[in-house]
């Protein structure tokens, strides 16, 4: 059976910015559904980052082989941020005065930590089975490992002093611990009590243990003499293997167990800009779909939705920025165009009512009664409908070719059948546009822009739509594939409008091979019950060729269009959408 990452991991997983932005994705959702609070999760810039308790960085350098040593590190910092009072080691010197141990700070803080993390680390295994896998791999990293269990079974820190004990005690939990290594280890054990742990409820009580251990060992310490110090090593080493790891590699290990324990793991950095890009890739739901088409497995990049991080960093080179206002005028245009094309249509969201008479049953039509000694027909009944509900998929090709007017006035038309369905009530609209864009380390991909929807997206999300900048070439079929769409419902009726200037290209996707994908999708959306309105938007340098390809791509469903003559994609819509398509 698999765990872990195996569930959810992508097979083609290489972690560049989208990988890195989708596994911290998953990584927030796993801390949040562990803590049930909304903590950060983001790449460190710095390197070694310490939770602070309100968020939780993670390492960049993400492998296959790291990925779930990672994530649960990440559960145990986020254990940490709701579980752990972080105000106990912070006033860790005032506590230690109540409890007259002036010194010992920096091992009582170790203990502390040590004894928190068994504390955290078991609730979370009693709480969330499903994450043990997780902190499995964190535990093998750390602490079960070759090198350890050598270093505990060897003769190595057995000398009765604070580095020995501190190596004993991180490890205690390990199955090769030996509770004779040093004189006061077994007590040590019995104190810390570690089958027992879940009768530690806070980090007070956790502080206390770590204080108990702490007199335990030093007590003992201070009264050894130096006879009685050398006759106990003596003692300590025998019956032991003498051989495994050097010194050296065992004290680099504790060193990295120590910084474990007290939060200072080593975390790889990313650039500020890389950070941004992952923090606008995430927001952006940004995910990577492999398509099948001209007999090669092609990735399609989809983009779900315009968010303010994907046009700040100008994700794929197709946003404009912010502080661009050339086309605010043509969403003012399209939304003037949206209301009046709204108040045709408000029948829409009218209820009908609908009267059959002379019917052999229902209720008497008064008008009738005269007829009732030689008459059947004596009965009436009013049923009400409602327009059938529509499914629009506006898709439009936003390649470098519809530059310019073409663009505009299809951005005029789409803002107003945009803000026509955001209210009425039997419309949904889905707008996606096609292109390619430079992702990231991966070159140039193809790329759908899901750029509204009408179910979940507001009027500031339509006008965002006057950020995309039209570039790039046209995977058509390739991202028509990916949309994915059908109809599956009676009561809904579904519709794909295609917008487009061109022909498909892009790579080695291009000619004959990629007219014939592009209709081998388009007949594979109708099979799936989708009314096709094809519209291609002519210019002056329009070929024939470019036609007739355009019509061996949509058929019959294929239109053509001159660019001063765009509106004509909105009369045609609506003259559909009054279409008395009932349903009761």
């Amino acid at each position: 059976m698999n765990k872990g990452s195996k569930y959810w991991e992508n097979p083609w997983m290489k972690f560049d910015l989208i990988e890195l932005a989708n596994t911290q994705r998953s990584i927030t959702n796993f801390v949040k559904i562990l803590t049930r609070k909304e903590i950060p999760v983001e790449f460190t810039t710095t390197g070694d980052s310490m939770t602070d308790g309100k968020s939780i960085t993670i390492s960049s350098n993400i492998t296959q082989n790291t990925l779930d040593s990672t994530i649960g590190l990440a559960l145990h910092e986020g254990a940490h941020c709701a579980y752990t009072n972080f105000d106990v080691p912070k006033k860790i010197g005032n506590l230690l005065l109540e409890r007259n141990l002036i010194h010992g700070k920096e091992i009582i803080l170790l203990l502390l930590n040590f004894v928190e993390d068994r504390r955290i680390d078991q609730l979370v295994y009693n709480m969330a089975p499903g994450y043990q896998s997780y902190y499995k791999s964190m535990y093998d990293k750390y602490f079960y490992n070759n090198t350890v269990d050598n270093g505990i079974r060897s003769n190595k820190f057995r000398k009765e002093n604070w580095e020995s004990y501190i190596f004993r005690i991180i490890n205690i939990f390990n199955k090769n611990t030996d509770l004779t290594a040093l004189t006061k280890l077994k007590e040590v054990y019995n104190i810390l009590d570690l089958k027992n742990i879940n009768r530690l409820k806070s980090t007070l009580n956790s502080f206390d243990i770590a204080c108990k251990m702490y007199s335990c060992i030093r007590d003992y310490l201070v009264t050894l003499t130096k006879e009685e110090y050398a006759k106990q090593n003596q003692l300590n080493e025998k019956n032991n293997n003498p051989k495994g790891a050097s010194i050296k590699s065992l004290k680099n290990l504790l060193k990295k167990q120590e910084d474990f324990t007290l939060g200072k793991v080593h975390k790889s950095k990313i650039s500020a800009l890389h950070k941004n890009k992952i923090k606008a890739i995430s927001e952006s739901l940004i995910k990577v779909e492999f398509i099948t088409s001209a007999n090669k497995k092609r990735p399609v990049h989809i983009m779900d939705g315009i968010s303010d991080a994907s046009i700040n960093e100008n994700l794929y080179d197709r946003f404009h920025s912010f502080k661009y206002t050339k086309n605010d005028h043509l969403v003012e245009q399209g939304i003037i165009k949206g209301k009046r094309l709204l108040n045709k249509l408000q029948i829409r969201n009218e209820q009908i009512t609908l009267s059959s008479k002379r019917l052999k049953q229902g209720k008497i039509d008064p008008r009738r009664i005269y007829a009732a000694n030689f008459e059947e027909d004596l009965f009436y009944k009013i049923d009400k409908a409602n327009y059938k509900p529509i499914s629009l998929n506006i898709s439009i090709d936003g390649s470098g070719s519809m530059k310019g007017d073409k663009w505009n006035q299809t951005l005029i038309n789409t803002i107003a059948l945009g803000y026509m369905s955001l209210n009425m009530d039997n419309i949904n609209m889905l707008i996606s546009i096609r292109t390619s864009g430079d992702a990231f380390t991966r070159g140039q991909v193809p790329l759908l822009i899901l750029a509204f929807d009408s179910k979940k997206h507001k009027l500031k999300n339509l006008k965002k739509l006057k950020y995309y900048r039209e570039s790039g070439l046209t995977p058509e079929g390739i991202c028509l594939e990916a949309l994915n769409i059908s109809n599956s419902s009676y009561y809904l009726d579904s519709y794909l409008i295609n917008m487009s200037d061109g022909m498909p290209v892009y790579s080695d996707y291009k000619g004959k091979d990629a007219i014939l994908d592009t209709a081998r999708v388009i007949n594979k959306i109708k099979k799936g019950g989708v009314s096709i309105l094809s519209y291609f938007i002519q210019g002056d340098d329009t070929s024939y060729d470019t036609e007739n390809n355009f019509k061996k791509m949509y058929g019959k469903d294929a239109s053509f269009i001159n660019i001063n003559n765009i509106n004509e994609i909105t009369k045609t819509l609506n003259r559909l959408l009054l279409k008395k398509e009932l349903i009761s």
